[in-house]
């Protein structure tokens, strides 16, 4: 799930990634749209241990957002709907299914069945066939989709919910006794993503219930507010786009259900709380360091004694891996989940002159090391040993060159394999060779955002 609101000339930290066309990148924040072909041409760089089995290429132009896995299937997001692709081979990795939804940013999880999918672009209507439209329309849509997606071969669109300023990303919160909550994230980073449901100082989540007997009643339960999330000052992104304002909200949260823990990125701080009553989170901590521009991501270690928060800086539309930046802009940064003391820090080990930050990432479960896996934009993905955080360790990566170029958005460890939703590339299979991951854990249901289990 994963990035901030879209300028008008960039980007922003809602798409993380430069966007081109009028209806895209140099366009209103709250468009979807395509990102420009990241060159190619160069040789794949790479280390001797991780191999790409496969790659399935993108459906259509539309920039490819988060994953999710169940069964036998990923669920790639991207800006115009979402792929279907079967993984129960991953060196032949298959497309089943494309359902076509306008409305970006996409991401997407899924639970028995049911899909759910991230509308953070205001739409004229909640059904697939919509176009975009101004915030400032007053019949505007954003919010979530749910999908029944059973039968790949017969999709259907079940329910929307609407939620004030969207859904830039979203996290499933299962409750039991056939329970579903959904936790929204979303905030006004700029202007033109202001309208009658929509406030610059959002300051909330939107709380979805999901009754799982009958999904087409879900509906908005609570709208907690953001307790002691400072506003957000847009100058942390270090460069500057009239579209911007201060704001207050969140990007990502990360659950980790048996501990009733979340883990959530709002873009000025770092927070944990407590989920025991799913409609109503209590803060437990909040993390502050000076280094970190842009809180936007999540993930516990799978014993749930710590939990990394990514930093997204430069709003994901700037440099932060050249050999200028420091090793500290743009990284992952782990902390005690009991004490909120700071453990240390990783980002990628080599320079890169493209748009580059840690992105959306996970942790291997069911081994007795902390190894995480993530994406890296132009980086491509890597993988790392941070059991010891102040002493990471590189233990693998890949970053594809040609024909065309990284520009990876999520990647994930899932059951054996490492899997990529690149933005122009499509969805990337790749095996790492290394004894660290050996009797790694497999998950029938893998939200990246939804941890369901613990591993001591």
């Amino acid at each position: 799930m994963n990035r901030l609101r879209r300028l008008t000339a960039v980007a922003l930290l809602v798409a993380s990634v430069l966007v081109i066309p009028a209806t895209a990148g140099a366009h209103d924040p709250d468009d979807g749209g395509t990102h420009p072909p990241t060159g190619g041409g160069v040789p794949d760089l790479h280390s001797a241990n991780m191999t790409l089995l496969d790659n399935v290429p993108k459906a259509d132009a539309a920039t490819q957002s988060d994953l999710a896995f169940e069964g036998n299937y990923a669920y790639a997001g991207t800006f115009s709907g979402f792929r279907i692709i079967d993984i129960s081979n991953p060196a032949v990795a298959q497309q089943v299914a494309f359902k076509p939804c306008n409305g970006g940013q996409g991401d997407v999880s899924v639970y028995n069945g049911l899909l759910f999918s991230s509308v953070d672009t205001p739409q004229s209507k909640p059904e697939c066939d919509s176009v975009n439209t101004p915030a400032s329309n007053p019949a505007a849509w954003e919010g979530v989709r749910i999908f029944d997606v059973r039968d790949p071969a017969n999709i259907k669109h079940i329910a929307s919910v609407r939620t004030d300023c969207g859904s830039h990303t979203h996290t499933l919160a299962p409750a039991g006794k056939g329970s579903l909550f959904v936790y929204v994230s979303s905030y006004a980073v700029t202007t033109t993503s202001m309208g009658p449901n929509c406030q610059q100082f959002h300051g909330k989540i939107s709380v979805v219930h999901v009754p799982l007997q009958n999904p087409e009643k879900a509906t908005v339960v609570s709208t907690p507010p953001t307790t002691g999330v400072p506003v957000f000052d847009p100058a942390r992104l270090e460069f500057a786009n009239p579209a911007l304002q201060p704001t207050t909200g969140c990007h990502d949260i990360t659950v980790l259900t048996p501990l009733n823990l979340a883990a959530a990125a709002c873009l000025s701080v770092g927070q944990i709380w407590d989920i025991s009553d799913r409609a109503h989170p209590k803060v437990l901590r909040t993390l502050t360091t000076p280094q970190v521009q842009a809180w936007h991501s999540a993930q516990f270690t799978w014993d749930g004694k710590r939990v990394t928060f990514g930093d997204e800086a430069g709003g994901g539309v700037i440099p932060r891996c050249r050999a200028e930046d420091p090793p500290t802009k743009g990284a992952v940064w782990t902390y005690d989940v009991a004490s909120g003391a700071e453990l240390g820090h990783y980002k990628l080990p080599r320079f890169e002159n493209g748009v580059c930050t840690m992105h959306n990432f996970n942790y291997v479960p069911g081994i007795d090391r902390d190894i995480l896996v993530s994406s890296a934009y132009t980086g491509g993905t890597t993988v790392a040993d941070l059991t010891d955080p102040a002493n990471p360790v590189e233990l693998g990566f890949y970053r594809a060159g040609d024909p065309i170029a990284a520009n990876t958005w999520s990647t994930y460890w899932h059951n054996g394999f490492i899997y990529a939703n690149d933005i122009n590339r499509g969805l990337d299979v790749f095996a790492l060779d290394h004894p660290a991951t050996v009797g790694a854990a497999s998950l029938q249901r893998d939200n990246p955002q939804t941890q369901e289990r613990l591993f001591q």
